[in-house]
């Protein structure tokens, strides 16, 4: 039987590693297991109970709300002369020296603790074993003690949490209910026994323990109690006889506290005669009870856990399968994951319109028409032209053709194609982004929906990687477009003035030289303008072919190293 009540403390603990605690919403796996939950006020003797189960001083004291967190108690019967504690937090140490269990307690509620502001109190359990020859084979949930009225240093809403607490560990249909009173206080104002009936109002998983029977008022006895008569619980009532202070002060052993409780009861009257008093009687009952209440519930764990099995068991062949361990079996899943996302990215960029056609579409479409929209004609006003040209000249005016100005207005044309050139570099980038989030969910790829971290790390890298192309990408439209206008053809300019030669030789053909404008350069007439105008002209003219020329060439030349990118 004891290997009954251990599974059921080691599923807690697998409950409480996964996050799933009776504060947990939701049907549950926690909800399903048989848990002795003990709950009291403060100074109920709550403690000095548990101390008395196990037969050894282990639970913080002292003032106000020592116990912070519930303490799931598992005690093991062992044939070795010898006791010890061991906690899951430190798995490689065993706690010979009680002492030193206490403070464990302590120090790990406040490790827990800390992580969070101003909480006093927390839901999470903390789990302890004991090994003895003196125990029974049982576990326990000991809950922080209730309270009525916060003290001084405690928030205001500590009465409320800790109820909240206490109650959301025992309103599960299988958690068995130690409700622990003093017998020496009224019934009615038991803190316990008000939360036992809110959640167990017939009273069917409801233990009662009733403490300091032995400082009850002079001529009073709660005999009427354990027998059922003023308040009927199914389990009944066990009353036990703990230490005071005074006798934890003064050292007296929980084999001279048994003796006293043995001696107390059958020297007085009202208990000698009642089989339901004692800390050995309660102890055996507990056991037995906790055992009977697993082995009553076990058809429905142990179906609630293979539904379960199963339904992750599907979930996991719908995502692939099991994961090999090891670093090579992972290197190679890795691997054969990043092949199968760059075949997806490939075949989406070398598709319709979702991938590659949307970025030919930039090329060919939304960048030359970008490019026919720049304002060229603002640079190639007469005033613009007159002002450059001059500004060129600086102090030597030109003589003949003013080159300097010539090379200031074709630079100025050109330096317009950055923005478009910028703009659709910005638009693949965008576009190419996408295609990955696409490859990504793509169906050949869909391992990658179970590797979270995996998946993140590829988009990451993907972005990263894409945004320096993207980067080298708008270095390269500034060296073409700085190429360009560093460096003029100068047989652009040597047919202009031989095809001008030719105006009295119809029969020599003249290049096709075509302005912004879509106009014949060498059909242009200038004779109807004032002689300088139609020098600025033929000036904005020329420069409007030659710019024509690039353009077509830039057009074509761009789109293809942009794409090449």
């Amino acid at each position: 039987m004891e290997r009954v009540t251990q599974l059921v403390t080691r599923l807690q603990h697998i409950c409480t590693s996964l996050g799933e605690t009776a504060m947990s919403d939701g049907n549950l796996l926690w909800n399903k297991l048989s848990t002795i939950v003990v709950i009291g006020g403060q100074s109920s003797g709550k403690s000095s109970v548990l101390e008395a189960v196990v037969g050894r001083d282990f639970l913080p004291r002292g003032t106000g709300i020592v116990t912070r967190r519930p303490l799931v108690l598992q005690l093991v019967k062992i044939d070795k002369n010898e006791e010890w504690g061991e906690f899951p937090h430190a798995p490689d140490k065993k706690f010979y020296n009680f002492d030193e269990v206490r403070d464990e307690i302590s120090e790990e509620t406040d490790r827990h603790l800390k992580r969070f502001s101003n909480r006093v109190v927390s839901g999470d359990p903390i789990y302890l074993t004991v090994y003895s020859p003196n125990v029974p084979n049982l576990s326990l949930v000991d809950m922080p003690g209730l309270t009525k009225v916060p003290i001084d240093g405690q928030p205001a809403s500590i009465v409320q949490e800790l109820e909240d607490m206490a109650r959301q560990y025992i309103k599960g249909e299988n958690a068995i209910i130690l409700a622990v009173t003093p017998a020496n206080a009224d019934l009615a104002t038991s803190d316990a026994l008000r939360m036992a009936r809110e959640v167990d109002p017939s009273g069917e998983r409801t233990i009662g323990v009733l403490t300091k029977v032995d400082i009850m008022d002079r001529g009073t006895d709660c005999r009427d109690v354990l027998l059922g008569k003023s308040l009927k619980l199914r389990h009944g009532w066990v009353a036990v006889v703990n230490r005071g202070q005074a006798d934890i002060n003064n050292k007296v052993t929980m084999q001279m506290t048994r003796q006293r409780e043995d001696d107390f009861f059958n020297s007085v009257g009202a208990y000698a005669d009642l089989p339901n008093r004692g800390t050995n009687y309660l102890t055996e009952k507990l056991s037995t009870h906790l055992v009977n209440e697993i082995m009553r519930n076990l058809p429905s764990i142990s179906q609630y856990i293979d539904t379960n099995i199963a339904r992750l068991e599907k979930e996991l062949k719908s995502m692939g399968g099991d994961v090999k361990v090891g670093r090579g079996s992972m290197m190679h899943l890795v691997l054969t994951l990043c092949h199968k996302l760059e075949r997806a990215y490939c075949k989406t960029v070398d598709g319709g319109r979702d991938g590659g056609e949307r970025i030919l579409d930039v090329f060919e479409i939304k960048l030359k028409d970008a490019i026919q929209k720049l304002p060229f004609q603002k640079i190639l006003t007469l005033k613009n032209v007159q002002n450059v040209v001059n500004e060129a000249d600086g102090y030597q005016p030109h003589i003949i053709a003013p080159e300097n100005g010539y090379r200031r207005l074709i630079e100025d044309g050109l330096s317009l194609l950055r923005d478009p050139a910028f703009q659709a570099i910005e638009q693949v980038h965008q576009i190419l982004k996408q295609i990955v989030a696409m490859a990504v969910n793509h169906p050949d790829c869909r391992d990658l929906l179970r590797f979270f971290n995996l998946k993140a790390e590829i988009l990451a890298n993907s972005s990263a990687t894409l945004e320096k192309l993207r980067k080298d990408a708008d270095m390269m439209v500034r060296t073409l477009v700085d190429m360009e206008a560093s460096y003029l053809s100068a047989s652009f300019f040597r047919e202009i003035v031989a095809a001008e030669s030719y105006a009295y030789d119809p029969s020599r053909p003249k290049p096709a030289f075509v302005t912004l404008t879509g106009e014949l350069l060498f059909e242009r007439r200038y004779d109807t303008l004032p002689p300088n105008d139609a020098h600025l002209q033929r000036i904005a003219d020329h420069v409007s072919a030659y710019l024509q020329v690039g353009l077509t060439a830039s057009t074509d030349g761009l789109g293809g190293d942009l794409q090449a990118m």
